[in-house]
């Protein structure tokens, strides 16, 4: 994590970790089936009292431990608040130091790799695609239009864990199509977070079937938005139909989603892609 300090000089978190005499950046284990983004925060938040939300990835880093090598997956991150912190047995001292004096504080040559790496990347903004949930199948389905069609038992797992993926990025705003399997898909994450959550009729299949042009302009605004507003990270959710066209919109390669799954765009001031991520459901 950097920040900005009166100085002028970016100032880095780094830990102190009593069991190995160590100071390191901030990192942990994940849960079982955790997202390894929601992990990022989660053990932030344990270890050093900050709430974080991920930012561009930086790659991965190994090293032999005693049950084999272990892999250490790394985001840039953002802080959104600093809470009390409590020593424990795994971290007993947490600060913030000047980059420059954090280099020589560090135990280890890739995390110092690791920081330089982060200082040297461009700014980016997030926008999150995701599919939607796994929604009740049309052959049951007899409640008439089938944009009213719900998202079903899995559906409902699936959107809960989604809700904390899209809080480790952050997200600012939640854009569906007006589709309820959509809306349904985003509104656990919108609620938790009390972010808005817009339905776009341009997004939905029955509008998208008449206009396809409605959807590309949909998410030529949204991207619009996102490269100006990079610390406002959106997620915006849509249908395997529309999904190929939504994405060639804004210059992305497309490839077919699973229900419920997550491309996380890393887009540069001029909306150009630096990196993508994908998230599957665990569901």
């Amino acid at each position: 994590m950097l920040r900005d300090s009166t100085t002028g000089e970016p100032e880095v978190l780094v830990v102190h970790r009593p069991a190995y005499d160590d100071w390191s950046l901030p990192k942990g284990k994940p849960r079982p089936d955790e997202d390894l983004a929601v992990t990022a925060v989660r053990e932030v938040r344990e270890e050093t009292g900050c709430q974080i939300r991920v930012g561009l990835p930086l790659g991965s880093s190994s090293y032999p431990i005693g049950k084999g090598p272990k892999t250490v997956h790394w985001w840039r991150g953002h802080v959104v608040s600093e809470h009390r912190w409590k020593k424990s047995s795994e971290v007993d001292r947490v600060e913030w130091l000047p980059v420059s004096k954090a280099r020589r504080r560090l135990s280890y040559e890739d995390e110092r790799g690791l920081l330089d790496k982060a200082l040297a990347a461009e700014p980016t903004g997030v926008l999150l695609i995701v599919r939607h949930a796994k929604a009740m199948e049309r052959k049951n389905w007899s409640g008439g239009k089938d944009w009213k069609r719900p998202i079903g038992t899995r559906g409902r797992r699936q959107s809960k864990r989604l809700a904390g993926l899209l809080a480790a990025y952050g997200v600012a705003e939640c854009i569906s199509s007006s589709s309820t399997r959509c809306v349904q898909t985003l509104r656990p994450y919108a609620e938790a977070a009390k972010v808005d959550l817009v339905e776009v009729d341009e997004l939905s299949e029955e509008a998208f079937e008449k206009k396809p042009e409605g959807a590309a302009k949909a998410m030529r605004r949204l991207l619009n938005r996102v490269r100006q507003t990079m610390d406002q990270p959106l997620a915006v959710c849509g249908h395997r139909p529309v999904l190929p066209t939504m994405r060639e919109a804004i210059d992305m390669p497309h490839k077919p989603m699973l229900t419920a799954e997550t491309q996380v765009l890393h887009v540069d001031g001029e909306g150009r892609l630096v990196v993508q991520e994908t998230v599957k459901s665990k569901f």
